[in-house]
């Protein structure tokens, strides 16, 4: 049980008071678990060292745009410098590219949802439907894309886009 203070372990924690660091509390001793709590609770002689049992994981920041490189953890009780509790950066070297980014025409993932370049991508054209290569596209059948797709051109001026020889540049024949 509890003893007293002449006692050689007073807090009855199995530990005298030379290997328990606080022979007073029988919470604290060497064989204690450490946690995140300001107190050296395994008597290693360190406080709230990374390997605490309640210790958070950290992920480092390079690019500094708060999201963090999910490839990169550290555990640790107090946050790092320069790193953050988010994992979920896909380029921790590009300050532009993190969850949620606008998503451009670049060739890059800037939003991190595993897709490059979506139609929905800020600087997406409008492309028109040209299926008689004719090069001048019809205004009713339009695609949104970052590159050219088969068969589409920018222009959306064809009134007639099964016969090649009807286009805006076309010479007016007597053909009804």
């Amino acid at each position: 049980g509890m003893g007293d203070a002449c006692d050689p372990d007073a807090d009855g924690d199995g530990f005298d008071a030379g290997p328990d660091c606080d022979d007073l509390d029988d919470a604290i001793n060497p064989d204690a678990i450490e946690m995140c709590d300001g107190v050296d609770n395994d008597c290693d002689g360190t406080v709230d060292e990374a390997d605490a049992a309640d210790a958070s994981t950290w992920y480092a920041d390079v690019d500094q745009d708060g999201f963090g490189d999910p490839a990169a953890p550290t555990p640790g009780c107090t946050q790092p410098t320069g790193y953050v509790a988010d994992s979920t950066d896909c380029d921790d070297t590009d300050v532009t590219q993190y969850p949620g980014a606008d998503e451009v025409c670049n060739g890059e993932d800037d939003d991190c949802d595993g897709v490059v370049d979506e139609d929905d991508a800020l600087d997406a054209q409008t492309w028109y439907a040209d299926l008689d290569g004719d090069r001048f596209g019809d205004p009713g059948v339009d695609q949104v894309a970052c590159d050219q797709p088969p068969d589409y051109v920018l222009d959306d001026t064809d009134c007639d886009d099964t016969d090649l020889l009807v286009t805006p540049a076309a010479d007016e024949a007597c053909a009804g």
